[in-house]
């Protein structure tokens, strides 16, 4: 039996409607992992944010989490670290002050938490389900010595404003940062080069596993560069009409029903 890794996204792929990992998917998950497959959740999220939505999995052994769209690798069994690439601290303050200055909402991360100029209705509403730990800054100045991972400028309501705000500066940040839509609601910046794909080929390599024995499961247009870098790419049912034509596979159960599950049972267990 070959070793096999599945990349699995978190929102709208591994978690349901209402941030819960279902019985189908843990069962799974837990098999697979009991077998000796890897199990990977590949993600934009935190790695503290991570850890408080995964009860159920047994995330002592053969798993890891890559958060902030791979740029941060954790080892799940060793609890350490094992890969991380931070923005350009001064170029990071440069984007978070024009989002500032838009009138959106702006946010930026690092391993400890959310920083933001904002204690605001958005900021209570993204934090919802992660609950992440946060700081109001009175400047993004003081944000110099840190180690800054993603930012993410919100909008609940307007899609449009997102849009023309990044249209606006792309020439400027193009050089500079990835951006892209995690969700309508959420443009992104983060390090340039830095994709879950990428996250995808360090874990293989480091774990001497082909890339042709990975499997990567998303729903979302920053999930692409995944599903096109594994061996496999699966895309939900409930996936972004993008990311469909990405994959290789659409699942027939979505995200409430056990979708993860399905590809486990199908390609890795069968």
């Amino acid at each position: 039996m070959s070793k096999k890794i599945i990349f699995s996204d978190m929102d709208d792929t591994l978690l349901t409607t209402d941030k819960k990992i279902c019985k189908e998917n843990v069962d799974a998950i837990n098999k697979m992992i009991e077998e000796g497959h890897v199990f990977a959740i590949n993600t934009g999220r935190p790695l503290n944010a991570v850890k408080k939505l995964i009860g159920g999995i047994n995330m002592k052994k053969n798993c890891y989490i890559l958060s902030f769209h791979g740029t941060n690798v954790y080892d799940c069994e060793n609890d350490k670290i094992i890969n991380s690439n931070s923005m350009d601290v001064d170029e990071t303050i440069k984007i978070l002050k024009k989002i500032d200055d838009s009138g959106i909402h702006s946010q930026t991360f690092t391993i400890e938490g959310i920083y933001t100029t904002k204690d605001d209705d958005v900021l209570m509403e993204y934090n919802k389900y992660s609950s992440e730990p946060y700081k109001i800054v009175k400047s993004y100045d003081e944000l110099k010595g840190l180690d800054l991972y993603k930012v993410m400028a919100i909008d609940f309501e307007n899609h449009g404003r997102l849009t023309k705000f990044q249209e606006e500066h792309i020439s400027e940040t193009s050089g500079i940062f990835s951006t892209f839509f995690s969700c309508p609601e959420y443009l992104e910046y983060t390090l340039k080069g830095a994709d879950k794909g990428n996250g995808v080929r360090f874990l293989a390599d480091h774990l001497g596993i082909p890339i042709s024995d990975t499997i990567a499961c998303g729903d979302e247009r920053n999930d692409i560069s995944m599903l096109k870098a594994a061996g496999l790419g699966v895309c939900m049912i409930n996936g972004n009409e993008e990311a469909k034509r990405a994959a290789d596979y659409i699942t027939r159960a979505n995200n409430n029903n056990g979708g993860i599950a399905e590809v486990i049972n199908r390609f890795i267990l069968d």
